[in-house]
């Protein structure tokens, strides 16, 4: 199979992979919606994109470029204890910049506030090419987040280790397949109002699962780029299920009852439930 991930190597995504697919021929892309476009215009067989940390929350470039898609979707869910290194050239001086991916930034702030309060941080593509660029530079006042093979790799020195303690990332897998369901799954749907877009509409949606006792992990809201919104939902339960069927069809009819639109409710995908947060 032809499996592509987040690139580029010697990130948290690539280790996943490979832990998944160890016999595979792996493809870096960058940036996420091409890793995406991928699976969904069938150049490779499956696709792997982070979809959740525990302290930053949804990738939200992962689920904008799932909505868009008619044929990727989300088959398998996998976890990853992150441990975020920082790293220099050996002889640095004063560390005043530093580099990483944003999201790593963001998860590391209570370190970079504590240990370098006057440093500026810059975000780039990925935390791997953080370090390789400066190694690149020869950049000696600076330093950069990363995981700590990314950062040997590059010839940095390793200043500080586990940046941010009891981190995990969660990544997906992305097929053009279904699941069938196990007992213990997990859908991610998108709901788009565009028939009903009044006050409580959101709530109506809402309480129909709650009146099937369908529990619900996330919920998170983001503009469709016009007037309108799209809401993330994922919830306890196989698409195929029957109480999950019937409220998804009672949200469709709710928001749509003429059936004049199409996509105001789109599943991204159903797969086996790891309880990833439960190991942190």
């Amino acid at each position: 199979m032809r499996i592509a991930y987040l690139g580029p190597e010697k990130t948290f995504t690539e280790k996943v992979t490979r832990g998944l697919f160890p016999t595979e021929e792996l493809f870096p892309m960058q940036p996420i919606r091409k890793v995406v476009l991928s699976v969904e215009e069938n150049k490779m067989d499956l696709g792997v994109v982070p979809i959740e940390n525990f302290y930053n929350g949804p990738v939200i470039h992962t689920l904008d470029s799932l909505v868009k898609c008619t044929s990727a979707r989300v088959v398998q869910e996998k976890a990853l204890k992150v441990v975020h290194c920082l790293g220099a050239l050996k002889g640095y001086q004063q560390i005043t910049n530093v580099y990483s991916k944003d999201q790593a930034l963001e998860q590391c702030d209570s370190f970079i506030a504590n240990s370098f309060p006057e440093v500026t941080t810059i975000a780039t593509s990925s935390t791997a090419i953080a370090a390789d660029y400066i190694a690149k530079e020869k950049l000696m006042n600076s330093a950069a987040i990363a995981p700590k093979e990314a950062l040997e790799r590059a010839g940095l020195e390793i200043i500080a280790e586990d940046l941010c303690p009891n981190n995990s990332t969660r990544f997906v897998v992305l097929g053009r397949g279904y699941t069938n369901p196990t007992g213990d799954d997990k859908t991610i749907i998108a709901i788009h109002p565009l028939a009903r877009d009044e006050p409580g509409v959101l709530a109506d949606c809402l309480n129909i699962f709650r009146s099937l006792h369908i529990n619900l992990e996330g919920l998170h809201s983001r503009p469709d780029g016009k007037k309108g919104y799209y809401f993330y939902i994922e919830l306890n339960g196989h698409e195929n299920d029957k109480d999950v069927k019937t409220a998804l069809q009672a949200i469709k009819s709710s928001l749509d009852p003429e059936n004049k639109y199409g996509g105001v409710v789109r599943i991204l995908g159903s797969y086996a439930n790891s309880h990833w947060k439960d190991e942190n």
